[in-house]
């Protein structure tokens, strides 16, 4: 008979909370001890919960499910470190790249899902991290592993989330006008967010940038393996006709 894993989520906002916690509560091999705001209030509730079974133990979570509002900086891995000697901890978070994966895991989390995984996917991460596995979402396993290559001594550059995004859509081809119409920035914003990555990462020219980008971890094959320029730039050409 398959295990029943016990879960406890512990995330911030009210509509993320409830969503995962019904998820778990309907998943066929999870079941849903608490859900709760604040890392601090776990023990609290884990207290108030019954024995399992005829064991003194208290029935705690195998898998705690920790939200995170948005990507993984040092105050997160703080959380982790917090809560992780309550049981195996699942990140779920906008990480923007692997380094992000990387510090959420030496932080002592087991398993690292992306916010724009499917249900199944969470499902799948609580049983591996439940049975003692490690587990990294595919979304992000490719950036991981390019953080994995960086050379020894390496410092990966710390890009801000919308500089990644500027990034990505950058490495597609896209001119900053582009960029600005699918981010909902001006094309002189778009330009600034550039002009810091350039100085972040010590490069000049688009095409240095976008290696720089693969060499430390920012960027994988994924992010430009379907490139949009030619729809993109028809749908602009649309728009200045209608316009004229």
């Amino acid at each position: 008979m398959p295990r029943i894993w016990r879960v406890t989520v512990v995330e911030q906002h009210t509509l993320i909370r409830r969503g995962l916690a019904s998820l778990l509560s309907a998943g066929p091999h999870t079941c849903l001890l608490s859900a709760v705001a604040e890392p601090h209030e776990l023990s609290d509730v884990l207290a108030g919960l019954p024995p399992l079974g005829r064991a003194s133990a208290v029935a705690g979570p195998d898998v705690i499910v920790l939200g995170m509002s948005a990507g993984f900086g040092a105050s997160q891995g703080e959380t982790v470190e917090l809560v992780c000697g309550l049981g195996a901890v699942l990140v779920v978070a906008d990480f923007a790249d692997g380094g992000e994966v990387t510090m959420a895991l030496r932080s002592g989390a087991h398993g690292c899902v992306s916010r724009m995984a499917e249900e199944s996917e969470l499902l799948n991460a609580v049983g591996v991290v439940g049975r003692g596995g490690i587990y990294i979402d595919p979304l992000l396993a490719e950036h991981f592993h390019n953080a994995l290559r960086l050379p020894p001594g390496a410092v990966s550059p710390t890009l801000a989330r919308r500089e990644v995004e500027t990034l990505r859509w950058l490495a597609t081809g896209l001119t900053h006008r582009q960029i600005g119409r699918r981010m909902d920035l001006t094309e002189a914003t778009v330009s600034t967010y550039v002009k810091r990555i350039r100085n972040k990462l010590g490069v000049g020219n688009k095409a240095e940038l976008t290696r720089k980008a693969f060499e430390l971890g920012l960027l994988s094959a994924s992010d430009v393996r379907h490139s949009p320029v030619e729809s993109h730039a028809s749908a602009d050409r649309e728009v200045r006709t209608s316009v004229a």
